[in-house]
């Protein structure tokens, strides 16, 4: 199978034990059940993708395999995280007033989630200067535009931190990573070198429909 094939599949199949685990008996558990799983995922795996790739520079060379494993490790991951991530936004969202402060919740861990991804991102891209100037020059662009990219998705990043800030910073990032997987296709790329461009999406896209849902509830008035 092919990257783009498996992470498809390994994204299907965790939005169907999502909607298997919010089938439970209890229809409230299996909420809570799913938030939980989701919230807690989100926060290992953007730590550990920040960790490994800020380590992975100054640590000893007998160590950088194992860091390289742990990065590795959360990217195969992030399928199954987004796939759960996007039943759980959609159930969320649909509820009334009473499921505020779970979307509140979610949305608060996708964002430091799409946040330490994209700071991970940022500093692979200082780390490796030569091969994204040669990959934009390549794509047409000129190469000041790389450090407005990278300028911008760093602030976006941080901004999603920001509760106020976070429907602007998450459909900023959205519209880049509809743009990185344009420049991808246009290229003649194979897709498999856009899926991580492709999971953020889905990620900002999830924090983008929290944030607005919980906007409409009021929640963030004043």
């Amino acid at each position: 199978m092919s990257d783009t094939s498996v992470f498809l599949a390994h994204a299907g199949i965790a939005a169907l034990l999502a909607l298997g685990i919010l089938l439970l008996p209890i229809r409230t558990q299996g909420r809570r059940t799913l938030s939980a799983i989701v919230v807690g995922a989100c926060l290992l795996l953007g730590l550990a993708w920040l960790a490994g790739v800020a380590l992975l520079p100054v640590v000893p060379d007998a160590m950088k395999n194992l860091l390289r494993q742990l990065t590795s490790g959360t990217v195969s991951l992030g399928p199954w995280l987004v796939g759960m991530a996007a039943v759980a936004t959609v159930d969320a969202a649909r509820q009334r007033s009473h499921g505020t402060q779970a979307a509140a919740r979610l949305a608060a861990a996708l964002s430091v989630y799409v946040a330490l991804n994209f700071i991970g991102f940022e500093i692979g891209k200082a780390l490796h200067d030569a091969q994204m100037r040669q990959f934009f020059q390549a794509s047409g662009y000129p190469v000041w535009s790389m450090y407005v990219v990278m300028a911008v998705e760093s602030l976006c990043a941080f901004a999603l931190l920001l509760r106020p800030l976070r429907p602007v910073a998450a459909a900023v990032l959205a519209l880049m990573m509809l743009g990185a997987i344009a420049t991808h296709v246009r290229n003649g790329d194979p897709f498999g070198d856009a899926l991580d461009a492709l999971r953020m999406l889905l990620a900002a896209a999830c924090v983008l429909l929290l944030a607005q849902r919980l906007k409409a509830r009021g929640r963030f008035r004043g």
